[in-house]
């Protein structure tokens, strides 16, 4: 036990304290790079309005795709370190800034696919379903059963 400002404090408080206030700034960055996708995606839904709002996805998608290689390009080129001499090494704060805006996406993205995907691929599976059945009630040669 030590003591700090008056108070009885036990070391292990301090250590798990620095790693919770870690792991709050972490979630407090992908919260606001889910934040500026979703930013994004409604502007593009305002400013593509004759466009359906999975083309506004896509735009979000490329935009992504853009800024995430230029980015790793930075990083891995100019910024450093070479990840091919130093593996391993620690992160730097830009890889985990990069990191927490693509976990961001990533999180947009699940979002998407379950608005604008799973609903297609559900029609899909009881389309699929109801043909199954249909071709069941059918004998090999082609005539229909008999109930």
């Amino acid at each position: 036990m030590t003591q700090c400002c008056f108070l009885r404090v036990h070391p292990l408080f301090w250590f798990w304290s620095f790693h919770h206030r870690m792991a709050l700034a972490l979630c407090l960055q992908v919260l606001c790079s889910l934040c500026g996708w979703l930013s994004l995606y409604i502007s593009f839904c305002h400013l593509n309005k004759r466009r359906s709002y999975e083309w506004s996805c896509r735009l979000v998608t490329f935009t992504h795709g853009v800024l995430s290689i230029g980015l790793s390009a930075y990083i891995g080129f100019i910024d450093g370190p070479w990840p091919f001499t130093h593996p391993g090494s620690p992160n730097t704060p830009l890889q985990v800034h990069v990191l927490c805006l693509t976990l961001g996406y990533f999180i947009f993205d699940l979002g998407c696919i379950w608005r604008f995907a799973w609903r297609k691929s559900i029609k899909k599976y009881h389309a699929w379903r109801n043909r199954r059945s249909e071709e069941r009630q059918l004998k090999h040669n082609g005539h229909l059963k008999i109930h």
